[in-house]
């Protein structure tokens, strides 16, 4: 079975996501979302839980949640994504 499917309840847009990253050689970003513990489509937003603690730093620094955002947008179709506390 597909990780992604795993993790979350649209693999092909979360798929699509990664690819894209990859192929656009946004080798941080992929390398931490690769490590989610999840991730949810809800309408327009995209909800995404990091995998640890230094994974939710590094994609809280504004310059790289505004790549995510941006890749998400173009990819994906959502209006927004938000990142959710990371489980203790």
């Amino acid at each position: 079975m597909n990780p992604s499917a795993t993790k979350g309840n649209d693999p092909e847009r979360w798929d699509k996501l990664l690819t894209t990253l990859d192929d656009k050689l946004q080798l941080g970003l992929l390398d931490h979302l690769e490590r989610v513990s999840s991730y949810h489509f809800e309408n327009s937003t995209l909800f995404i839980q990091p995998g640890s603690e230094a994974d939710m730093n590094y994609l809280t620094k504004p310059a790289f949640f505004q790549q995510l955002q941006l890749f998400a947008q173009d990819v994906t179709g959502v209006e927004k994504v938000i990142l959710n506390p990371v489980d203790a």
